[in-house]
């Protein structure tokens, strides 16, 4: 996430928003955009897990104390809220970088050369 955080300007300039959706409470998801992402971008607290779930990305029963948990997914969903890329990541060095995203918001750009 504070990856992300640093590429701010990045977004900005494609006319995009990043979104962290946590299964975490209000008061957690606040501390994280203030400490971790310095309120560069907005984390959702969906501790009902309602917009996961409506995405499909419920790991069941899989938390410490067997509750369902978030599993770690990038998504690219435009403004009219359609999906257009997804990836759901089992470790850490799965999850896609900054500049992997930024570069496949070039690529589905209306603009883009590669259309």
């Amino acid at each position: 996430m504070r990856e992300f955080a640093r590429h701010k300007e990045d977004f900005d300039s494609l006319n995009t928003r990043v979104v962290a959706i946590s299964v975490d409470d209000r008061e957690h998801a606040r501390l994280v955009w203030e400490k971790v992402v310095d309120r560069q971008f907005t984390i959702l607290s969906d501790p009902e897990a309602q917009v996961i779930r409506a995405y499909g990305l419920v790991h069941s029963s899989a938390g410490k104390e067997g509750q369902d948990i978030a599993l770690d997914t990038t998504l690219l969903v435009d403004a009219d809220g359609r999906e257009h890329w997804r990836r759901v990541s089992a470790t850490l060095p799965d999850i896609p970088s900054a500049d992997e995203i930024l570069g496949r918001i070039r690529e589905s750009a209306p603009n883009s050369s590669s259309q």
